[in-house]
Order: C-alpha cells, then structure tokens, then sequence
C-alpha cells in the first residue's frame, strides 16, 4: 500500500489472522479497557476481546439515514469513545457485508483518533478482494492510523489457501515489539514449509 515497514521489526508472521488478531488484543488490551468493534462482525473479535479482560463496545454499522448500508458511522463511533476506549477494530472490506470504508472514511477515523491515545487494530484479510470499481483504503496509507495500528493481513485469504493459517501483522516497532511479546509465547514461530 506504498508504505515501508522493516520486516525485522515492523512485520511479524503469524499462525493465520486469527492468532494475529488475538495476540494484537492480549497485548494491548488489560482488564476494564473498553474495545469498540463495529456489529456485526467476525466472530472471534469480541471471545479475543473479552479473553484479554477488555470490555467490548459494540456500534453498529449504517446509520439511522441507512441502517443496512454497513458503512461506518464515525459519528457513532465517536459517541462510544470514552475515557477508557483503549483500542478501536475495524474491519475492511468487511466480513461478512463487503462493504469497504472509503478514503474520506479513514480519514474521519484519522481525524477522530489524533487528540487521542486509542490504538488500532484494522483487519484486512479481504484487502484484495474488492469489487465493483471500489479501492481497498489499508490503515497503513494513513499516517495518523498508521502509527497506531496493527494491520493484519492472511496470505491464505490473499492466495485462496486458507489451510495454510499463515497471517501477516505490520505495525510500528514500538507496537510491535509488544505484539512479539506475546507472540512468542503463544505461537513462536509457524510452520517453516509454508
């Protein structure tokens, strides 16, 4: 997505995108922290969530103007940001609708999160997988969400081998250097064939 990460300690290879989205929100989510996940989603953010202590926040997707557009509402998301909001998951394109946040989507996001210290963690597995003339928008082309996320990829998804559970998180050493660990404890390294 035009950015450089350094595959030392930037990028770190995961045992599919599930293990990578889990081991994203033990490492950064601890009890009472409030997780926001936007509804519906996929199934395992809010078991992750709540296995780190976190308390999820769920906002729906759509508006009121259009209740099934599954688009986000970031005026709803900035209504469940509290004091104790420690991270926000996204989701695009989203599983299960389709639905892909536009550029001036992220860029809300950008704009709502910079006064603020909430951490990112934007799933993209179906980043390759859009349709219909729309441009998948990476958290990673963004600055402001850039240095807060983590952007988890799945090569099985990319490359239509999802038995190969093999996942891909990029995030800023700093971040990490917190993921890994956690990482190394959970799954240490994934199978060298693959």
């Amino acid at each position: 997505h035009g950015v450089r990460y350094d595959p030392a300690s930037e990028i770190t290879i995961t045992a599919g995108a599930t293990q990578a989205i889990l081991t994203a929100l033990l490492a950064c989510v601890h009890p009472g922290d409030e997780v926001i996940v936007l509804d519906p989603c996929y199934d395992s953010y809010v078991p992750g969530i709540e296995l780190a202590g976190g308390v999820p926040v769920r906002v729906p997707l759509g508006s009121s103007s259009s209740p099934g557009s599954f688009q986000p509402d970031v005026a709803r998301i900035a209504g469940a940001i509290t004091p104790r909001t420690r991270l926000i998951l996204i989701n695009s394109p989203h599983n299960p609708s389709a639905s892909v946040w536009s550029e001036a989507d992220m860029r809300t996001l950008e704009e709502l999160l910079a006064p603020t210290n909430i951490l990112l963690l934007s799933d993209e597995v179906y980043e390759h997988m859009v349709f219909d003339g729309a441009t998948h928008q990476s958290a990673a082309r963004f600055p402001g969400l850039a240095e807060r996320a983590f952007i988890v990829s799945s090569f099985g998804k990319t490359f239509h081998v999802t038995g190969w559970k093999v996942g891909t998180v990029a995030a800023p050493a700093a971040l990490m250097a917190e993921f890994r660990k956690v990482h190394q404890f959970n799954v240490f390294t994934v199978n060298t064939p693959m």
